[in-house]
């Protein structure tokens, strides 16, 4: 099919003519202007008013995270309280705890602790030996069993009733003790047979700094 193109633009001139008459009346270029304008108003609307939305959205936010940290500050002023209370209630005990967990070693207390119930127990006190104190120093992440403990050995000789006293007065002490070993042993003396309890422990203390070692305490017999 062959196509003549000046046959069909003869045949369709006038409808683009038409098109360019139509543009040219005052209906539709009050139209155009009125659409331009329009769409001038909003995008300068738009560009006005975005820094303005933007302050707002920023305030929002910021008022937000304040009112955030407002409640958690007001968390831990509620913790602060309720600890000062604890404390409060708790005032009169301090002491006990001061002596169940000392914030230094108090070796020699300590000495003086073990004598005090040999004496009481009617036992005889042969040996008393600090070996070695085990410190963690201040900021020190260790979480080592060593730490902060004061180590100790003794023996004491006596009746088997009295050295069972002794071991019960140890058991019930208020520092804190903890016993690795307790053993029984006899030992032959000139008039018959002695019965003896070796007891091996520590004494653990709070303070987080390295103090003097107490490699070996004087030993009594």
């Amino acid at each position: 099919m062959n196509f003549d193109w000046k046959t069909e633009y003869y045949r369709y001139r006038r409808y683009f003519f038409s098109l360019g008459k139509i543009g040219k009346t005052a209906p539709v270029r009050s139209f155009a202007w009125l659409s331009l304008t329009l769409f001038a108003i909003a995008f300068f609307a738009v560009m006005a008013i975005r820094p303005t939305l933007i302050t707002i959205a920023k305030l929002n936010r910021e008022i937000k995270d304040k009112k955030d940290a407002s409640q958690k500050l007001q968390t831990k002023i509620n913790a602060i309280v309720a600890a000062q209370a604890l404390y409060a209630r708790n005032l009169d005990h301090l002491p006990l705890l001061e002596e169940a967990l000392p914030e230094k070693s108090e070796f020699p207390r300590l000495a003086f602790f073990f004598e005090e119930n040999a004496t009481a127990s009617n036992v005889e006190l042969k040996t008393l030996n600090f070996e070695k104190i085990g410190v963690s120093e201040k900021g020190s992440s260790s979480s080592s069993s060593t730490a902060n403990s004061l180590y100790f050995s003794l023996n004491v000789a006596g009746d088997y009733a009295y050295l069972k006293d002794f071991t019960r007065r140890l058991e019930t002490s208020r520092r804190i003790l903890k016993i690795d070993s307790a053993a029984f042993s006899q030992v032959k003396k000139e008039e018959g047979w002695q019965l003896t309890l070796r007891v091996t422990g520590q004494a653990s203390f709070s303070k987080n700094q390295v103090e003097p070692k107490p490699t070996q305490a004087p030993s009594q017999k």
